[in-house]
């Protein structure tokens, strides 16, 4: 088996990569065609493999594909945290299981080679939760694991209209609320993955987790609804619309984060929350998509309450090149 560097030559090798794939939040979900969904994870794939060929690897046997490897340097994360943080972003692997632990071996190794080449301290992974054989593989290789993650949705083509409270409502933000949803975000975020990494300082992922809220309510890709209720603003739920209908004739909303001030947590807020953000993009979306980490139990029940289905679970592994 020979792993070579991806390049333009080796686009239409991907094609049977995917042809039996059944990873990932779109092939997991019976309601949609998996055809249309192994098309997306192959566009996927080859979008990023085509900006970053330099850290992209595709393991060849008998001159037939078996296997992709995508990874990158994080700049941004590499200039905040101080060391240099790389991602594993796609790993995809053909045949039985001995088969592809070999094939996994092979680009594993290769991706090692190149993180001690450019130095790298630090790589985290995220892999489907039924993708044993990669996430046994990337254990073998000084992953370790940090958090699962739950991929679950709302069909609003199936689920009857909610009505808010009379004393409720949800708005855009105000141009000066920006420090006050950034307060009430404040230790909403302490199961993430960061948090459960003791080698990064508490002090610097509480700054994260506050760029982030930031950055999102900055950035125009995101929407910000706010939720003011009984006369007090109560929390904020970020998102963004991502057109699918090209694969499924359908448009998906993105939650990004949800958060209540501390206060307010526990009083039934979450499910207006949660209810009053599906109204405001129904008759945009069909589709209400929603993540979160499964240490969060509050949460996790909340989205049950308010009718979310599990579409996959993926987990997260984090390695350190160098012990401390």
């Amino acid at each position: 088996m020979q792993v070579v560097q991806f390049s333009e030559r080796s686009t239409s090798d991907l094609g049977p990569l995917f042809a039996e794939y059944g990873f990932g939040r779109y092939c997991h979900d019976r309601f949609l065609d998996i055809r249309q969904s192994r098309r997306l994870e192959h566009d996927r794939a080859l979008a990023f493999l085509r900006l970053n060929p330099t850290s992209s690897w595709l393991a060849v046997d008998v001159g037939k594909s078996q296997g992709i490897l995508g990874m990158r340097i994080s700049q941004w994360d590499t200039e905040f945290w101080g060391v240099k943080f790389a991602t594993l972003d796609h790993l995809v692997t053909l045949g039985s299981e001995p088969e592809r632990r070999v094939v996994c071996e092979h680009l594993l190794r290769t991706a090692d080679a190149w993180c001690e080449q450019l130095d790298v301290d630090f790589c985290s992974a995220r892999i489907d939760g039924h993708d044993v054989t990669s996430l046994q593989m990337l254990e073998s290789h000084g992953f370790r694991y940090i958090e699962t993650t739950v991929e679950n949705y709302v069909d609003l083509r199936r689920k009857e209209a909610a009505f808010l409270p009379r004393s409720s409502s949800l708005r855009p933000p105000r141009p000066d609320e920006g420090n006050s949803l950034v307060t009430i975000a404040q230790d909403a975020f302490l199961s993430h993955r960061f948090y459960a990494d003791d080698r990064f300082p508490r002090h610097k992922v509480d700054d994260m987790y506050r760029l982030w809220v930031e950055n999102s309510l900055r950035d125009p890709e995101w929407k910000t609804l706010v939720l003011e209720a009984d006369g007090a603003v109560r929390g904020f739920i970020t998102y963004r619309i991502e057109d699918l209908t090209s694969y499924f004739g359908l448009q998906f909303a993105k939650w990004r984060m949800a958060a209540l001030s501390k206060s307010n947590r526990g009083l039934g807020y979450g499910v207006v929350l949660f209810r009053g953000a599906m109204e405001s993009v129904r008759g945009q979306v069909q589709i209400v998509d929603s993540g979160l980490t499964t240490r969060n139990l509050h949460s996790l029940n909340l989205h049950t309450k308010v009718g979310f289905r599990t579409a996959c679970c993926s987990v997260t592994l984090h390695r350190w090149q160098h012990e401390p």
